[in-house]
């Protein structure tokens, strides 16, 4: 039996040791596999970090590509707007037709340069046109020496326009506010509306500079409630509200005229007789009442001439004490000379006929 234990177990054991065995086999294997897998993984991570590097450097090309790009691209506009500005391609209509016949292909932009570059060098060979050449560089650099000089000269000479331009003008505002100021007033008084104001022309495009030429004085006037205030113009009044207008601008304007007396000719004619009262009368208070500023009886406003054929009657401004009326005769029946006139003998060779006549009728 002990025997029979004792076999039974070496057997056992036997099973046991193949079995280590095998597991010995299987776990150097799978050691094997494992050390490969490492070395492949060892391999791969190295490949990677070589795509990585690679990819790295293509990127960095690719920025530096991107960035000469961008500033070859920016100088390329530089140049284009240069040789614009030299050729005055928009008034050279056959330079702007060789310019759109230049191909767009590098290829073919490459050739032309080299043609351009052989012909460069044929020139050489010819000395005469080496020597207009630089005649024609002498030319040109003086000429913008010249035009460097005419361009700061034109700066200095518009800033001493603008400088002189702001003290004038604000003198004009200034006298215009005031003449607007009376001119709107004197028309309120006739029941229309006006504004003088200082027109200026276009808008220029200098900013700080004006075209003095079209400066002038504009009148603008309302005769309607229902319009709106237009430019005075013989196509949009009539003769009578052109009149009107005219005169209530002289009579603004008066306060600043220096002269010692005005003459107008027949100003009144064309007017309706409300108009014509209401003008007549602004007249006078314009021309009889000492200014705003008068310091003694020297200070006055000067005299005032109005002319005319005729004048309305019972114009009680005509009572004014500074108003003097003088008539002139003109005729066949006037005297031969002004010594004879006799305003005595004039009134009783009136009464006698007066009293002829009430005697006739008696």
């Amino acid at each position: 039996d002990n025997i029979k234990k004792f076999v039974a177990n070496l057997e056992t054991a036997a099973a046991r040791y193949d079995a280590y065995l095998q597991a010995n086999e299987l776990l150097a294997g799978i050691k094997m596999s494992e050390d490969g897998l490492k070395e492949s993984l060892s391999i791969s991570q190295q490949a990677l970090q070589d795509i990585e590097h690679q990819t790295r450097g293509l990127e960095q090309q690719y920025r530096t590509a991107e960035s000469e790009f961008k500033r070859m691209k920016s100088l390329i506009k530089q140049l284009k707007a240069q040789a614009v500005q030299l050729a005055n391609i928009d008034e050279d209509d056959e330079l702007r037709e060789k310019l759109d016949e230049i191909s767009d292909d590098i290829n073919e932009l490459e050739a032309l340069i080299e043609d351009a570059k052989d012909q460069i060098q044929s020139i050489q060979d010819n000395p005469q046109v080496l020597v207009q050449y630089e005649e024609q560089k002498k030319n040109f650099e003086i000429q913008k020496q010249e035009l460097e000089d005419l361009a700061d000269s034109k700066g200095l000479k518009r800033r001493e326009l603008v400088a002189m331009k702001e003290p004038y003008q604000a003198a004009l505002d200034n006298i215009t506010n005031k003449v607007n100021s009376k001119f709107g007033n004197y028309m309120s008084e006739l029941g229309c509306a006006g504004e003088v104001r200082l027109y200026k022309g276009e808008e220029s495009r200098d900013e700080d500079v004006h075209n003095f030429k079209e400066w002038g004085i504009q009148i603008r006037v309302k005769f309607r409630e229902t319009s709106d205030l237009q430019t005075l113009s013989a196509q949009v009044h009539s003769g009578g509200e052109r009149s009107v207008s005219t005169i209530m601008y002289l009579m603004s304007m008066q306060d600043m005229m220096v002269s010692p007396f005005r003459c107008v000719d027949e100003i009144n004619q064309g007017l309706d007789d409300r108009n014509e009262r209401l003008v007549f009368r602004r007249i006078v208070q314009n021309s009889t009442t000492m200014p705003d500023d008068a310091k003694g009886p020297t200070d006055h406003r000067g005299q005032y001439f109005l002319i005319t054929p005729k004048l309305l009657p019972n114009l009680t401004d005509m009572e004014t004490t500074g108003v003097t009326v003088l008539c002139i005769f003109n005729g066949p029946f006037n005297f031969k000379h002004f010594n004879d006139w006799d305003v005595d003998q004039l009134i009783e060779s009136r009464r006698a006929h007066k009293k002829r006549k009430t005697e006739v009728d008696l």
